[in-house]
């Protein structure tokens, strides 16, 4: 009798757990291909916790289902796949909600950077494949509440990060340290003085090599 109270204890958790994740709030998305309209169901991170959070520790995601990151004022940003366990296609998604950048096939659990140069007012996570599978490309449309021309309406000026320069370090919603400026001609990143360099931990005169842990939003 003990055994099945605890079975049943254990199926009423994960029916518990299965229907938490279907009742998430989820919006249309819509992409407009050269092969027509491709539709997703969506989640939306704004707050810094969901843009940390993102799609941390899931196991699985539905098939036309998906999440677009915020971001508000539009720049340069950064992603990643720590604690990321699902692998995603990820499209970033310019202000004037065209698609100005593709990843696809990102690496689960990777702490490689993700890096988009130019700015950018969204960040949209699909399954993996999905971009190949519809034909999804840089310049395709993207349709979503966020977008809308009117909820981003603000005075013209330097802090709108509309007209931010393309050598601008790219930032995540919580500032990538020592990232350096970015060499427009060669894309590579220069290291600030004494800095860590990303990709191979060595140090510069003064500093101690070491792990490199970048605080940035992990889908």
């Amino acid at each position: 009798m003990l055994k099945f109270a605890r079975l049943f204890f254990l199926m009423f958790l994960l029916v518990s757990c299965s229907s938490e994740e279907e009742t998430r709030p989820m919006s249309p998305l819509l992409i407009k291909t050269a092969n027509g309209d491709v539709r997703f169901s969506v989640e939306v991170a704004q707050t810094p916790e969901e843009l940390q959070k993102g799609l941390m520790h899931r196991t699985n995601l539905g098939f036309t289902n998906g999440m677009i990151f915020s971001i508000y004022p539009v720049r340069p940003t950064a992603m990643w796949m720590k604690d990321t366990k699902i692998p995603l296609d990820m499209i970033f998604v310019a202000p004037d909600a065209t698609i100005s950048m593709i990843k696809e096939n990102a690496e689960p659990m990777s702490e490689e950077l993700i890096i988009s140069r130019d700015p950018v007012r969204a960040v949209i996570e699909i399954n993996a494949g999905q971009v190949q599978r519809h034909g999804i490309k840089v310049g395709d449309k993207i349709t979503h509440a966020i977008l809308n021309p009117m909820l981003d309406t603000k005075t013209p000026g330097p802090d709108n990060g509309i007209n931010a320069p393309k050598d601008m370090a790219p930032q995540a919603d919580i500032p990538v340290p020592a990232m350096g400026k970015i060499i427009p001609k060669t894309g590579a990143i220069q290291p600030k003085p004494g800095a860590i360099v990303p990709k191979t931990g060595v140090a510069a005169p003064g500093q101690t090599a070491g792990p490199i842990k970048l605080p940035v939003p992990a889908p």
